[in-house]
């Protein structure tokens, strides 16, 4: 059963592999951490579609050790420290955007605070092209 109060923010646990059309052989780990981005209201039962982007561990490749920051500026860290739900500091990737149905999002960990939020969104909107907002 979906999760009832969809919100931007909201962190779920989902196989992205059925749901975008991936094969499970492109992904190191299909079971992802994902985070709902619809800025609008979704508690209407008319809204099926749901906008996110994936978590994914901090890897060398990932992670600047010098400057202590992500490697691509699409990517924002979410620190453990901060969100007990997470096992290790993690990397939103905001240039990964995907839609999926509403009703794959039944497994709800946690909420981002909007200092994050704000952040991944900046991230979301230089990736596609809408100018240089500052983050």
């Amino acid at each position: 059963m979906p999760y009832p109060d969809l919100r931007e923010g909201d962190v779920f646990f989902l196989n992205l592999t059925d749901h975008t059309g991936k094969s499970a052989n492109t992904m190191k780990d299909p079971h992802r951490v994902v985070i709902v981005m619809n800025q609008r209201k979704l508690d209407t039962p008319g809204h099926k579609t749901i906008i996110c982007v994936p978590v994914t561990s901090i890897g060398p490749a990932l992670w600047d050790a010098v400057h202590q920051r992500p490697r691509v500026q699409s990517h924002h860290c979410l620190s453990a420290r901060k969100y007990r739900e997470l096992c290790h500091d993690s990397l939103v990737k905001c240039e990964q955007i995907y839609t999926i149905n509403r009703e794959f999002f039944t497994d709800y960990r946690f909420t981002l605070d909007k200092p994050d939020l704000r952040e991944i969104r900046v991230r979301m909107i230089n990736i596609i092209g809408y100018g240089n907002f500052p983050g």
